[in-house]
């Protein structure tokens, strides 16, 4: 589990001690066809394991969720695991149930529905350990985000919504590998799978009534790409990096750094944080540390580890030259120019009011740097569109908006219950 007395153990600890000091146990939905009120089961053989899961294979839809801590190791240490039919709620305890394949097997199963909510972290496992992938994936956090909620929302107020019913929202940050559990740990894991079913049923009614059933199987489609779970190169760059701008040398460093330092933590099981931060690595790309003594007087650099990599450290930063470096986005001259500034922002509130007209959540569609890169394209002609908005279901759902930037048609709003779209062709 890596090391204990960290900073993010104690706020973890602290927040379970407050969380049980303060936090009640809400009272199950009643009346619900959908919404089990049995109290939830806990399995803890295998055998248990395999029963239910054969009962799902008939029952073709479950919900799932997993409680885990990450921040003591590289792979997250899954604590609990929860699973919801509507016969029941079953807590399943990883520490004693050692074959968890009849469970993978049953997510990678391409006609079974696996209801999440927010789950993308909850599968790293699956692909990790049973060497198969996710299939029939319903997040329902995306589909809110396609039904006229807001993206992200969280579960607590996504059942609040729909099921105008109240759960507490005490116990995500607990002590999930402490044992036993406490009985309202287990009431609140067990509430993340209880209302996945009923929500689902309500989310997919209003996906068909806004035909945007595809939409959501191809936004969830990363869950069953292997890739989703690898190690970022891109973005790792881009969280050192943050808003300073490196030179084309420092690039390369930084990239070679990080890619050295994923190979350690997780040859070591450790977050990559703890093998050096990112503050460590801007400093090596910059600077001209020619030795382990030089490397472990950097501020924050771990003195074990310039003691044991400080020589492949140092190779990788020599051989760095050599790499092919990522690509940052750099702001465009243009995006300076007063005019276009005030420009941008018009036109990044009429796109985000696009949205909500159109009963999206403007944050699922795209974010800022995106739709500028996409909106100066078509504002100056160069007709790149090789973005997120230019593709698949984004691409049909601003159509009207890039046409109306093209001149080719116009937008008119209205408000009747809420803000809505009309898109008239010229």
């Amino acid at each position: 589990m890596g090391v204990q007395n960290s900073h993010r153990r104690k706020h973890r600890q602290k927040s379970h001690s407050q969380s049980h000091a303060e936090g009640t146990v809400s009272p199950i939905l009643q009346g619900h066809p959908l919404v089990s009120t049995e109290k939830h089961r806990l399995i803890e053989t295998n055998d248990e394991l395999k029963a239910l899961c054969d009962g799902i294979h008939d029952e073709k839809i479950f919900a799932f969720d997993t409680e885990f801590i990450g921040e003591d190791s590289y792979f997250a240490h899954t604590c609990l695991i929860q699973v919801a039919t509507t016969n029941g709620v079953t807590l399943i305890d990883p520490f004693l149930v050692d074959d968890l394949t009849p469970l993978y097997e049953v997510i990678c199963h391409p006609e079974i529905i696996t209801i999440v909510h927010a789950g993308l972290q909850d599968f790293e496992p699956v692909i990790r350990l049973h060497e198969d992938v996710p299939k029939n994936i319903f997040d329902t956090q995306i589909a809110l985000g396609f039904t006229g909620f807001p993206w992200p929302l969280s579960l607590t107020k996504t059942i609040s919504a729909i099921l105008k019913h109240t759960v507490g929202g005490h116990f995500t940050f607990s002590q999930w590998d402490a044992r036993p559990l406490t009985k309202r740990q287990l009431h609140y894991a067990a509430d993340d799978v209880r209302y996945l079913i009923a929500v689902h049923d309500y989310l997919r009614s209003q996906l068909k009534s806004l035909k945007r059933e595809d939409w959501l199987r191809d936004e969830c489609i990363k869950f069953s790409d292997g890739d989703t779970f690898e190690f970022n190169t891109h973005q790792a760059v881009k969280k050192v990096c943050g808003t300073k701008t490196p030179k084309s040398k420092e690039l390369k460093r930084i990239q070679a750094l990080v890619v050295l330092r994923n190979s350690i933590a997780k040859e070591k099981n450790l977050p990559p944080k703890d093998v050096f931060p990112n503050e460590c690595v801007w400093h090596l790309a910059k600077n001209n540390v020619t030795n382990s003594n030089q490397m472990s007087n950097i501020r924050g650099f771990p003195k074990h580890i310039a003691v044991q990599h400080g020589e492949q450290i140092l190779s990788c930063i020599e051989d760095s030259n050599s790499i092919e470096p990522v690509k940052l986005r750099k702001p465009q001259k243009i995006e300076s120019e007063p005019k276009m500034r005030q420009e941008l922002d018009g036109a990044w509130s009429l796109f985000n009011a696009y949205c909500v007209g159109h009963s999206m959540a403007p944050g699922l569609v795209s974010n800022r740097q995106t739709f500028t890169d996409w909106y100066l394209d078509l504002r100056t002609g160069t007709n790149e569109e090789t973005g997120p908005l230019s593709q698949g279901w984004r691409a049909i759902l601003v159509h009207a908006l890039r046409e109306m930037i093209l001149h080719n048609s116009e937008l008119t709003f209205a408000f009747n219950e809420g803000l809505m779209v009309n898109d008239e062709q010229k």
